[in-house]
């Protein structure tokens, strides 16, 4: 079985919205469309703040100077299209953005066929909505950020 090793962002901006991409994973067993919040993989000897870093600025145009705090993490398994099933560790960072307008020209060919749309989202909305989200944890997620609590250690998610 093999891991992938992410890093992603969770983005919230002065309103307490939370920016997330539609994506769809065409190479996971169910191929449905999902909202995930900015990252991906680590390269080859990249740390998972180096990816954060890479990653933001790829998919967003953000540069990110400071240490952005490790508050989530996760470990599911996926099963791709032939079987094989994969262990994804993943580190969500906060990072809070003031600017709301974002750059797209660092996206791949392979982002750009994936992505289908960027969105701001609140908490209420979330609530309302039939989507399907990175997380079953999101509204717990953004109301606890929200409302300011300090993680002294990072909580696993689902």
């Amino acid at each position: 079985m093999q891991t992938r090793k992410s890093s992603r962002a969770i983005v919230l901006n002065k309103q307490n919205q939370i920016f997330l991409f539609c994506y769809t994973f065409d190479f996971f067993a169910e191929n449905d469309a999902i909202w995930i919040t900015p990252g991906g993989a680590l390269e080859e000897g990249e740390s998972f703040e180096g990816a954060l870093k890479r990653e933001l600025f790829e998919e967003l145009g953000i540069k990110i100077t400071a240490q952005a705090p490790f508050v989530f993490y996760r470990t599911p398994m996926y099963k791709l299209k032939g079987g094989e099933t994969v262990r994804s560790e993943e580190r969500f960072y906060l990072v809070y953005c003031d600017d709301e307008t974002f750059s797209y020209n660092g996206w791949s060919e392979n982002e750009m066929k994936k992505m289908t749309a960027g969105k701001w989202w609140s908490v209420e909305e979330i609530k309302k909505s039939s989507e399907k989200f990175f997380s079953e944890d999101i509204v717990e997620i953004l109301e606890r950020l929200s409302a300011g609590e300090i993680l002294k250690e990072p909580l696993e998610i689902r």
